[in-house]
């Protein structure tokens, strides 16, 4: 197996978009896209971050080996960290708009209490 085919089956195990690891590595999608296909040759630099980002020691990612030995609770809080991580990117602007809503809410019920509590005090005064 190559080492960009290696590298696609880490990412795809934790669960990881392209576009994240283009993210983490400050590089377009399409570029690390390119990466993933072989169109891009890997320095050894860029091979030290993904490896890093996966958390998938060098040695591995280039060995002839075919297997791929995960710690399989590692590699589900991963799955689980990389699937957060890509939540809240993909979904940024609907949590923004749902705390808008919210802080909106609490905004109304905090002047229906005043108000309430108005009334309560004008009546106990009568």
């Amino acid at each position: 197996m190559s080492v960009v085919s290696k590298i696609k089956r880490y990412r795809e195990a934790r669960n990881f978009t392209q576009n994240y690891m283009a993210e983490q590595l400050d590089i377009s999608q399409n570029t690390y896209s390119k990466i993933e296909s072989g169109t891009i040759k890997l320095t050894v630099d860029r091979l030290e971050q993904i490896s890093d980002l996966l958390n998938v020691p060098i040695e591995d990612i280039l060995s002839s080996s075919d297997d791929q030995h995960f710690n399989f609770h590692n590699s589900t809080i991963e799955k689980f960290y990389g699937y957060i991580e890509n939540i809240q990117e993909d979904n940024k602007e609907l949590l923004n708009t749902t705390i808008q809503i919210l802080n909106e809410q609490i905004n109304y019920l905090r002047k229906e209490n005043e108000n309430l509590i108005a009334i309560i005090s004008k009546n106990n005064r009568d």
